[in-house]
């Protein structure tokens, strides 16, 4: 067991919610990370998996609050009985109390070094604000949410730790003052005295006189420095500094450093100094005194190898990805101005490769996070072979990588580049016995012809990189002004597309959704258009991308559910038959914690009742937002009809049918259109029936558009379908003249 483990560290979780304090609690549990470690050791036995590494955590102290009052009240006390929190975990949002700013606000007037991270899923503060408020500080983090344990525990380790780095800095620069002043007091009352002190010191410790003669030494000195006796008996002062000074990696530097203290003894000196077998050390030097006039010098050489590598670990960890290894943004930054000094100098280019991975998400979503985090790593490790001594491969965050090449002839180089890694993408990558096929997007900038700057330089490429990946990735496009130009033009779009909310330029037509045995209608689907003023009709296949990307899809769902409830109760109080109406949910949406609110205020203004109104969802949208499936069971609970959309497409996590409040599946069209054609989607369908009968969930196929994919869903019992074989998306009136006849006659 490590010996962080003996340690008992406090944390703090300051959280208006108790789940939030228990999920806490569990993540950096000692007992809990046991438990974990016995059920993986117990799965790798059953499968026969390669025994996984034990990640133990220290013994942390955890306390919980649920306002920042209560949990400032906990620090001073804490700081009070002389035993301080090292971290606290803040959440943004705690009404009706302070929120998380005020609250370390209070914390860091009680104790400036203890260690913050905010946890929150969105923010009332930009970061911009949130350091005009507190300061730049360097003891403050920002975790989003939803987060995983391994980030928690990591945070966790990591900062604590450097709370008490920070602690025994402290400590250490107290009693190295108070050490050197003990010890000049004794050299000044007596060198025998000073014998007893040397030994017991953990310095490395070296007395000399005014005319370089050894007085005295400690064991340890001749142990650090491998001193021989023969040597110590020279009693050369000046020689065996110089001896000390050829086992250093910058020998010149100390030697320096002994020509200035020649020339001024009456100076103090404190440095770090890094040997050539890598050993760090600090080393002290100051002139004693006899009897008021200037006897000599004493130096004194302490190790500070484990002090010295960690503090090495924590810059690294400051300037690479922690998943990859690979240089993170800010290094980045550097190299890219250190590529375009050299180029000034040169008069040569530097090239910048921009580029992500096509459908990653899709590897997340399916196959999990850790997954699609083992492809990150096998992505930078594939690529190292690309790579020069002096080009910088980075990863800026989540699937986008950048390659910094300094010192090209023209853009031939750059394509020669690309092809390579095109080249090595295209053998699968093999994940946990999966092997995925992934191509990349390549975008390229040259500087000085694309961009003067890294920001520029970035920027075009990651432009040139998006073109690489409307034409379906897998290739590479160098920057033109020509794709600048198709950028500026989206951001017109989505320009277009914010008026069109705030002029009303959205509209919705209704797709029935029939009983195939009674043939009544039993729903509809809301579908919105966008009719432009100058562009005409636009359909959702040309702006719902483009809203899902700026986040606007949140405001635009929003409308769709207000217009459709308002819509389905003009035609109950025109005493037309009463059916649902289904509008579809996005993934943002759903991830949006006011969604519950939301829905609910809807009905509540239209007065619309719960039962009329149903909710589409895919499977990806919610294995993507598992933590929302409380606000799905609420939903269910005030008597929303939940439909399971797209069916079959996605990751199909069956615990979800048996554990998620699903009213109705909806079979994927793709597998309706294969009927006739492909019978192992035949046996799909027939199993997808036969699994939502078992559930006693209601089955929808939809795109159906022949009269023998409908006689095939009747005959395997399929209870309600929709597609153009009945009817297109609808106007309202087309709906109301539907509701009249009562059926699909």
């Amino acid at each position: 067991m490590s010996d962080v483990n003996k340690l008992n560290l406090r944390i703090l979780v300051i959280d208006d919610n108790p789940e939030i304090h228990k999920d806490f609690i569990k993540i950096l549990s000692t007992t809990s990370n046991q438990d974990n470690n016995e059920l993986n050791s117990l799965e790798d036995k059953l499968l026969g998996n390669k025994k996984t590494t034990d990640f133990i955590l220290p013994r942390f102290l955890i306390d919980v609050a649920s306002q920042g009052q209560e949990g400032v009240a906990l620090i001073k006390k804490a700081i009070d009985e002389g035993n301080p929190y090292a971290l606290a975990f803040v959440d943004i949002r705690m009404p009706p109390g302070w929120d998380g700013i005020e609250t370390i606000e209070h914390i860091w007037e009680l104790d400036p070094d203890m260690q913050i991270v905010i946890c929150t899923a969105y923010s009332d503060y930009s970061w911009e604000e949130t350091v005009q408020r507190l300061g730049q500080r360097e003891n403050l983090l920002i975790l989003k949410k939803p987060f995983d344990n391994v980030a928690v525990r990591q945070l966790a380790c990591a900062l604590t730790r450097k709370w008490q780095l920070i602690q025994e800095s402290r400590i250490y620069t107290i009693s190295l003052e108070d050490r050197v002043k003990e010890r000049t007091l004794q050299l000044e009352q007596s060198l025998s005295v000073a014998r007893g002190t040397l030994e017991s010191s953990a310095d490395g410790i070296l007395v000399i006189n005014e005319s370089n003669k050894i007085i005295d030494y400690n064991n340890i000195l001749i142990d650090m420095w491998k001193i021989s006796k023969s040597m110590l008996d020279l009693k050369d002062g000046a020689a065996l500094l110089e001896y000390i000074a050829s086992q250093m990696e910058n020998s010149e530097q100390f030697l320096k450093l002994l020509q200035e203290l020649s020339l001024q003894p009456d100076v103090v000196k404190l440095d770090k100094l890094k040997t050539v077998d890598n050993r760090y050390f600090e080393h002290y030097s100051q002139p004693y005194k006899q009897n008021g006039k200037l006897a000599g010098r004493i130096w004194s050489f302490r190790d500070i190898t484990k002090r010295a590598l960690l503090e090495d670990k924590l810059h690294y960890y400051a300037t690479h990805d922690e998943l990859t290894g690979l240089p993170n943004r800010a290094m980045l930054a550097d190299a890219i101005v250190s590529a375009i000094s050299k180029a000034k100098r040169d008069n040569t280019l530097v090239g910048i490769i921009f580029f992500d991975l096509d459908r990653f998400k899709l590897v997340n979503d399916s196959l999990s996070h850790s997954i699609g985090d083992e492809l990150l790593k096998q992505v930078g490790i594939r690529l190292s072979p690309c790579v020069r001594a002096m080009d910088t491969l980075a990863r800026l965050g989540g699937d986008e990588f950048v390659l910094v090449v300094p010192a090209i002839a023209d853009k031939r180089d750059m394509a020669r580049i690309a092809i390579k890694i095109l080249a090595k993408f295209a053998e699968p990558f093999l994940l946990l016995k999966h092997k995925v096929n992934v191509t990349p997007s390549i975008g390229i900038s040259i500087y000085p012809i694309e961009g003067k700057d890294p920001e520029e330089l970035l920027r075009h490429a990651d432009i040139a990189m998006y073109r690489a990946k409307t034409l379906k990735g897998n290739q590479f496009q160098f920057y033109t002004k020509e794709i600048g130009k198709q950028s500026m033009e989206r951001l017109e779009k989505e320009s277009d597309l914010r008026q069109a909310i705030a002029n009303n330029e959205f509209f919705l037509l209704y797709q029935p959704e029939y009983d195939l045995q009674s043939k009544q209608l039993i729903s509809v689907e809301a579908l919105i258009r966008w009719q432009h003023p100058t562009k005409g009709l636009i359909l959702p296949l040309d702006f719902i991308p483009l809203a899902e990307d700026t986040g606007m899809i949140v405001e635009i769902g929003t409308w769709v559910l207000y217009e459709a409830c308002r819509q389905n109760k003009r035609w109950q109080e025109a005493g037309l038959p009463r059916i649902r109406v289904a509008v579809n949910v996005a993934s943002q949406q759903l991830s949006n914690p006011d969604l519950f609110s939301i829905i609910q205020a809807a009905l509540k203004e239209t007065e619309l009742e719960p039962c009329y109104l149903e909710l589409e969802l895919t499977e990806n949208v919610i294995i993507s937002n598992a933590e929302s499936l409380k606000t799905i069971e609420e939903l269910s609970k005030l008597g929303l009809h939940i439909t399971l959309d797209d069916f079959g497409t996605g990751y199909s996590c069956l615990n979800y049918l048996r554990t998620m409040p699903v009213n109705t599946i909806k079979i994927d069209k793709s597998f309706v259109n294969s009927i006739s054609k492909e019978k192992g989607d035949e046996f799909i369908i027939q199993a997808i029936i036969s699994m939502a009968d078992s559930l006693n969930l209601n089955i929808l196929a939809e795109g159906i558009e022949t009269k023998k994919q409908l006689e095939f869903l009747k005959s395997k019992q399929c209870g309600s379908g929709q597609g153009f074989y009945f009817s297109e998306p609808i106007a309202v009136e087309g709906i109301e003249d539907i509701l009249r006849s009562k059926n699909l006659n």
